[in-house]
C-alpha cells in the first residue's frame, strides 16, 4: 500500500545542516512547531488512517527510496492522528525516540514545498 503526502511548508528552523532528522507534521501543527518541522498533506486521508509502517519498509522522498531500519513504538499512532514522524537519517542515533522511523547514516534529502513524500508500507484494519 502506498501512502501519497505532500509537503506544503517547511519551518525556517526544519532542515538545519548537520542534524540528521528531520520532523514532519501535518497541517494541524500548531506556529510554534511550524516553526521546526516540514508540514505535510496525505492526498488520501483515509488511507493514511489505515497504514501501519512496519521495519523492512519504504518511505520515498523525491526520487530516492529509503528502506526503514527502526519504526518507534509511537510511530503508527502519531502518523494517523496528526501526521507526525520524526524521520532519523543515521542509524547510530539513539534508537530510543518513539516517535522516529530509522534509516541507514545518508545525507538528508532535499525538501522543497511540493516534494511528494511516498510511505511504502502496510493496511491495518481501523481501530474499533
Amino acid at each position: 500500500m502506498d501512502i501519497k503526502a505532500e509537503v506544503t511548508a517547511i519551518g525556517p528552523q526544519a532542515l538545519t545542516s548537520g542534524d540528521p532528522m528531520v520532523i514532519l507534521f501535518n497541517e494541524t501543527a500548531s506556529a510554534a512547531l511550524r516553526e521546526v518541522a516540514v508540514i505535510q498533506k496525505f492526498t488520501d486521508l483515509a488511507a493514511a488512517q489505515k497504514m501501519t509502517i512496519t521495519v523492512g519498509d519504504s518511505l520515498t522522498i523525491g526520487s530516492q527510496t529509503y528502506p526503514i531500519k527502526s519504526v518507534g513504538k509511537l510511530v503508527n499512532d502519531n502518523l494517523r492522528s496528526i501526521g507526525h514522524v520524526t524521520l532519523v537519517f543515521d542509524e547510530a542515533a539513539p534508537l530510543g525516540l518513539q516517535n522516529a522511523l530509522h534509516f541507514a547514516k545518508q545525507p538528508k534529502p532535499s525538501f522543497t514545498v511540493g516534494t511528494p513524500i511516498i510511505y511504502h508500507c502496510h493496511e491495518n484494519e481501523p481501530h474499533q
